[in-house]
């Protein structure tokens, strides 16, 4: 008796903590639900910062909520995303404060080319090659991407064969990527115009970084010898050709 007694005690025992904790976790969920709702817990302001090409208004029109909407209703990374489809928009950072204060932060993409849309209209893409802008017109003074698929939608991407120019876009240093033009070529070979007048034989896609490096140290050596070679051939960087003229 002394046994069936002593294990009917402690299953009491059991059900009375559980019943503890079922309770004390109501009591935590009820809680949370009644603050999201008072008054007190409201969207008091928004302070949104890092804008630069995107619009306030644009901002706005993408968040889901507003002044007076309950703070627990935010949900910051649904949030974020929305901000994210922004065609200008590379990162957004969302932060809820008890006192009713909700933080935007906003990280913009950088413009590093020109793509074309259709004749003489060109858009705006970034080094990853999203599309920022619908065809400009008059565009700003970059490098331009040639011979490759156009460019979409803002907010899309550039098809494949624009990432080869890109990465060779990417690993020129600032003075060269200034005014270069980059093209392909019909057997789809990579080709690019200095500002400086010279043409450079880039070639296939493969080590272009170590072909971008090539082409520094060949331009340096050019520059100490006062030579004034127009075409550069980097396509095979173990043996580099500066020939008379472009094959």
């Amino acid at each position: 008796m002394s046994v069936g007694t002593d294990q009917g005690r402690r299953l009491s025992g059991s059900r009375r903590i559980f019943t503890g904790l079922a309770l004390a976790g109501a009591v935590v969920a009820a809680s949370y639900v009644l603050l999201g709702k008072s008054a007190l817990f409201d969207v008091e302001r928004v302070e949104i910062y890092g804008l630069h090409r995107v619009t306030l208004a644009e901002v706005e029109e993408r968040l889901g909520f507003h002044s007076g909407d309950p703070l627990l209703s935010v949900n910051s990374k649904k949030e974020e995303r929305n901000l994210e489809i922004l065609p200008w928009v590379q990162a957004a950072d969302i932060e809820r404060k008890w006192d009713g204060l909700i933080t935007v932060d906003i990280t913009e993409r950088r413009a590093v080319a020109l793509a074309m849309v259709a004749q003489d209209q060109w858009a705006l893409i970034d080094s990853y090659g999203r599309v920022l802008t619908e065809g400009l017109s008059y565009p700003p003074d970059l490098p331009r991407l040639s011979g490759v698929h156009a460019a979409g939608a803002p907010g899309s991407y550039m098809m494949e064969d624009s990432k080869a120019l890109l990465s060779v876009l990417g690993a020129l240093p600032s003075d060269l990527a200034q005014g270069i033009r980059l093209r392909r070529d019909a057997d789809g070979e990579i080709l690019g115009s200095l500002a400086s007048g010279r043409e450079v034989v880039f070639g296939d896609e493969d080590r272009l970084a170590a072909k971008v490096v090539v082409l520094v140290s060949v331009l340096s050596h050019l520059g100490d010898q006062n030579r004034d070679d127009k075409y550069i051939d980097v396509s095979d960087p173990s043996r580099v050709n500066v020939p008379a003229k472009r094959r």
